[in-house]
């Protein structure tokens, strides 16, 4: 049977809140996250992959570029029946 003082105090240990719970915890069971937050060991988990992923450059160019021509309209009288 454990005594009421081993839950209340442990030599060179302290309570700390965890920033993901609140709840109030032994400091020697938590660990800082990668973005600074100090939490349970149950809630910690490491970096994901994911955020070392560098994009690459996609070079979007046209090969062969030219300005881009000036609309030209036709009227009715310029297309006669014949002309389709």
């Amino acid at each position: 049977m454990t005594s009421s003082l081993e839950n209340k105090y442990r030599v060179g240990d302290y309570r700390c809140i965890c920033d993901y719970s609140g709840f109030k915890v032994w400091a020697s069971e938590c660990r800082r996250t990668w973005d600074g937050y100090f939490v349970h060991k149950r809630f910690w988990e490491p970096r994901n992959q994911q955020d070392y992923v560098r994009g690459r450059v996609d070079r979007q160019t046209v090969q062969i570029a030219r300005p881009e021509q000036e609309d030209v309209f036709i009227t009715s009288a310029d297309i006669s029946p014949e002309d389709l």
